[in-house]
């Protein structure tokens, strides 16, 4: 029969209601008498009833999650993450909410905080954008003393709990190792790299996600595949700029037919596309990161050759269950951190994301 908390409080010796107390984080209980209750119940394998856990906290708790606007197709895939975790956790008295906050609009940022915390949030989760002053973000969750975790971006110098995301420089490497290995069966070749610099973050504190994808891109490519030769070409602007399109227009117009392979880094997948179609690059291997409708058009149709993908329905989901863990445990102290692994994607797995795609739009309608 499984163990109940009263067998819990017969075999410990105390009174039924302080390891109720203790379960459902209401009324006085010691740290140590808390501690040595929950010991003894994760080793007798008790697993604590969560429809009576709810019944006794009466009240809603509120999770939070933040990001930029932009690229919009890798937040609403985030935002399908959490969606689905916040189903997920409705019946538990849970109430997750989603702000997309236009870019560099740290005073917009800081307001919704604001009025999410006056009205009792309970949890929150970050991106650590360069585009925001997220020192001053941060500042306001931490006067009010509440947890929070970082995800897709890290900040592990703040007072976060856990982190849910990437490592970027293994994105990187991923592509190198992909283009090193289809071009050293003649052991030489031409790599054209498209960069990003985002502009007015020049002066932003690390991490830099663009930098280290080239980071990890050009240190595998000189230790491994030293007879490829990589040129590095750069788009300054913002992602919603006008310019950043016509720049991406021209370095792919100029190497035409002159390299064997493209590695494009920026979020800025609708103008690379438009670029493949005007310019020839059948012939040549192009890899880029992250998924959206067009993506999976030019993997189907041959102009692209692979995606680096790092799952944001994943980490939107997984961010929101993290939040809910650290709430329902009341331990609000560092913990492990969660990788989501990079896969790459090819047209010949590419229906894999088509079903990973279709079955959060439906959850999403429900």
């Amino acid at each position: 029969m499984p163990i109940t908390q009263k067998d819990i409080a017969r075999e410990l010796g105390i009174s039924f209601v302080t390891v109720n107390r203790a379960f459902n984080n209401s009324g006085y209980v010691s740290e140590a008498l808390k501690k040595r209750i929950l010991d003894y119940a994760k080793k007798r394998s008790y697993i604590p009833h969560r429809a009576s856990q709810v019944l006794v906290r009466n009240k809603i708790r509120t999770i939070a999650v933040f990001s930029s606007s932009s690229p919009e197709y890798f937040w609403a895939d985030i935002k399908k993450g959490v969606f689905n975790a916040g189903k997920h956790i409705k019946p538990f008295n849970y109430e997750v909410h989603y702000h997309r906050i236009p870019d560099f609009d740290t005073a917009r940022y800081c307001r919704i905080l604001k009025k999410e915390i006056k009205q009792g949030l309970d949890a929150a989760a970050f991106v650590n954008q360069r585009i925001f002053d997220m020192k001053k973000i941060l500042a306001l969750v931490e006067k009010a003393e509440i947890p929070y975790l970082m995800y897709n971006v890290d900040a592990p110098e703040t007072g976060r709990l856990t982190f849910i995301g990437s490592d970027y420089r293994a994105g990187g490497r991923l592509a190198a190792n992909f283009i090193g290995k289809s071009l050293n069966i003649k052991g030489t070749g031409k790599v054209l790299v498209i960069g990003f610099i985002q502009e007015h973050t020049e002066n932003a504190p690390k991490p830099d996600i663009n930098s280290e994808r080239l980071e990890g891109f050009l240190m595998v490519m000189r230790d491994q595949y030293p007879g490829v030769s990589c040129k590095t070409e750069y788009v300054t602007a913002s992602l919603t700029s006008p310019q950043a399109n016509d720049r991406i227009e021209e370095i792919l117009a100029v190497n035409e037919n002159r390299v064997d392979a493209v590695y494009f880094i920026p979020a800025l997948n609708d103008a690379f596309h438009r670029g493949l179609v005007k310019y020839d690059y059948k012939n040549t291997i192009t890899v880029q990161h992250d998924i959206d409708d067009s993506a999976l058009d030019c993997l189907t149709n041959d102009l692209l050759t692979a995606v680096v993908f790092q799952d944001p329905v994943l980490q939107g989901y997984t961010a929101v269950r993290a939040l809910e863990h650290i709430l329902e445990s009341n331990i609000h102290k560092r913990q492990q951190d969660v990788e989501t692994a990079h896969t790459l994607v090819f047209k010949e797995n590419v229906n894999f994301l088509k079903n990973h795609y279709l079955l959060s739009d439906e959850n999403e309608k429900k």
